[in-house]
């Protein structure tokens, strides 16, 4: 199938949707989709006060840091990384995302409000309606069709897998992923350089928006050129292949220097996540059928294997128009390849073939076929030797078959069979380094140990369940043709909108959770935290005068190593943006978990806690004493006192002390 690109389909107006009416629509369906948090932009988070706190606090750390560098300020920038907990440790934004391309994108917003709840909700929100619309503008690029094109925009930017990673914006922020494939399907085939650098743009704002798609995304974005440079038939174009190599050179240059601090945390003893974590929040073959508990249509009955990070169900939509897409690919192929000539042998490769693929599926699945002939007992359990089977059966029938031959070569060389290989590529490494089934192993080693082991960076990442994002990617540019084949027919238009609405409806998990607060604490008798944010001019008057101390003040706040505390010390500190010894990240300096411990003994082993005090360097010391049942935060403000701490204000139940 060839691709009906026509450079009139990214005219704003085309014959039935014209851009901003379809931005303008995937922003209201956001907007109902993510209600009630319309309401409270400026005051409340989605899901929860865990990671969304955390990127309120990096989203302001990096816009403060951006502005004052623009201002001229340019030790802002060099102590970008150096961001403002786990003091004294260097890097300490280097523990998490960086979040620098979506700070980039909400700079005006910061600048005018200091608010960092809203410009966490505004990029919160963009993530949908930019994955919709690049989606839309690929899938119009690829088909023609406006319809069918829309249903895609609505399959990946509205996916449910979206909705049960609600905490997580950097996993949301995929909304890159089209444009860049976009950029490079109009190169390939306008052979312009300004397709090329909204390319190259797109993959490094990508790059800029989430660690994990840097690497996740990166190998798509090479299969994806490999295919589509072989079915085109350009390897031996050199100025196409020297552009390609450029454009590479140059996300490259520009990606480089976000990933040099992550390397020299690795230096300072930031640990290799081992495989058995890996493996754990890797998906499970089975979390492709299951549904997030709060999805209102499906989160009761399609939930085969709970699992953390494993809630991949793509929806009966998205699949069933995906197949589609396949099945008019093959159909249409095997309709423009002759038949005659086939041989009887050739039919009856052709049938062994469809038995090994549907037995090492079953196998795949977690079955386990025993057949008995006799003395003859056979047991079919092996994935890998189903694979090889499969692969040896495939060379034979191509042997064989003149016809098969072409019917493969016309699959590939389509943009359904480029987007079909690079989903079964995100698929098969979203299984992680050892494929299960139900929790039991199906096969020890998977392509993703391969990546594990020899690619950099993939050693530190302990999700491969987020390449689940690539096949929601897939699958709904793959839908985009089985729709499109659909709005050719008689009341075409009709079931396609019809299926756009069920994408919505499988999506349904309104009201999503805003400010859940978590009162599972590691300590007990802490007392449970308010259950909203104080912001602007409720903001604690503890950090007002916090923000009086010098530039080279070091807090250290009790409670301390409680996450549900330290993302609100977190937050706050946007308020003075002094050093904190606290913190909360991906991961954390060995010291800060030490320093936990001893500050949980200061009632048994109160030297010891003070030690951790006086190790930290800390200069101030902020008690809250609310945050204790009874009267123990009482005791540990008399605790610092008699260790020559000296109180310098009271703000209610919020001591400040100067550690001697």
């Amino acid at each position: 199938m060839t691709s009906k690109f026509q450079s009139s389909d990214f005219k704003l107006q085309t014959s039935n949707f014209s851009l901003p009416a379809v931005a303008t629509a995937y922003a209201l369906i956001t907007i109902g989709l993510t209600w009630p948090l319309a309401r409270g932009l400026g005051r409340d988070l989605p899901a929860d006060f865990g990671d969304p706190l955390l990127n309120c606090w990096v989203l302001a750390w990096d816009a403060e840091h951006l502005l004052r560098g623009l201002a001229g300020h340019l030790d802002a920038l060099r102590e970008y990384w150096n961001a403002n907990i786990y003091y004294p440790h260097p890097l300490s934004l280097a523990y998490s995302e960086h979040l620098t391309a979506q700070a980039i994108a909400i700079l005006p917003i910061y600048a005018v409000t200091r608010n960092p709840i809203l410009c966490y909700n505004v990029t919160f929100l963009l993530t949908f309606v930019l994955s919709a619309l690049g989606m839309f503008l690929l899938v119009k690029a690829l088909t023609g069709s406006s319809p069918a094109a829309f249903l895609s925009g609505v399959a990946f930017g509205f996916a449910p897998y979206r909705f049960g990673a609600l905490p997580h914006v950097q996993v949301l922020s995929s909304m890159w992923m089209p444009f860049a494939l976009l950029g490079f399907h109009r190169f390939l085939e306008s052979r312009r350089v300004a397709p090329l650098v909204g390319a190259s743009f797109a993959w490094i704002a990508q790059n800029l928006s989430c660690g994990y798609y840097l690497l996740f995304f990166s190998p798509v974005v090479a299969l994806f050129l490999a295919l589509e440079i072989s079915r085109r038939r350009l390897w031996s174009d050199w100025k196409i292949l020297g552009r390609l190599t450029v454009a590479m050179l140059v996300v490259g240059a520009v990606t480089l220097p976000f990933l040099l601090p992550y390397w020299q945390l690795r230096q300072l003893g930031f640990r290799v996540r081992s495989l058995a974590e890996t493996s754990r929040y890797s998906a499970d073959v089975f979390s492709y059928f299951t549904i997030d508990a709060g999805m209102r249509l499906w989160g009761r009955l399609i939930r085969a294997w709970p699992k953390p990070e494993g809630s991949l169900f793509p929806g009966v939509a998205v699949a069933a128009l995906a197949a589609l897409g396949l099945a008019r690919q093959w159909r249409d192929a095997r309709r423009e390849t002759p038949a005659s000539g086939e041989t009887p042998m050739a039919k009856v490769v052709t049938a062994m073939l469809a038995l090994a693929c549907g037995i090492t599926t079953l196998i795949l699945f977690g079955w386990s076929l025993h057949f008995a002939f006799g003395d003859v007992d056979l047991r079919l359990t092996s994935l890998d030797r189903g694979l090889v089977v499969i692969v040896a059966l495939a060379v034979a029938l191509f042997a064989l078959s003149p016809r098969a031959r072409a019917i493969a070569v016309q699959w590939v060389a389509s943009p359904v069979g480029t987007l079909s290989i690079v989903t079964a590529f995100a698929f098969a490494m979203s299984l992680g380094p050892e494929i299960q089934a139900r929790g039991r192993p199906i096969e020890a080693a998977n392509l993703y140990s391969l990546f594990y082991r020899f690619m950099p960076g993939f050693d530190g990442l302990r999700a491969p369940a987020r390449f689940g994002m690539i096949v929601a990617l897939g699958l709904a540019a793959l839908a985009g043709y089985g729709a499109a084949g659909v709005v050719r027919r008689r009341y075409g238009r009709v079931v396609v909108a019809l299926a756009t609405v069920f994408m919505v409806v499988e999506s349904w998990a309104v009201p999503i959770p805003v400010n859940a607060n978590s009162t599972e604490y590691k300590q007990s008798g802490l007392i449970p935290l308010p259950a909203t944010l104080s912001v602007a001019a409720d903001t604690p008057p503890v950090y007002r005068f916090v923000s009086t101390l010098p530039a080279s003040t070091a807090l250290l706040e009790l409670p301390f190593g409680e996450i549900a505390f330290e993302t609100r010390y977190m937050f706050y500190s946007t308020v003075h943006w002094r050093r904190l010894v606290n913190g909360y990240s991906g991961g954390s300096p060995d010291d800060y978990g030490l320093w936990a411990d001893r500050l949980r003994e200061i009632g048994t082993r109160p030297d010891a806690a003070w030690r951790a005090v006086v190790d930290s360097h800390a200069t101030h010391l902020i008690v809250h004493e609310g945050s204790y049942a009874g009267d123990r935060g009482r005791l540990i403000s008399q605790w610092a006192a008699a260790h020559g701490a000296r109180e310098m204000g009271s703000f209610g139940a919020d001591h400040v002390f100067e550690v001697p």
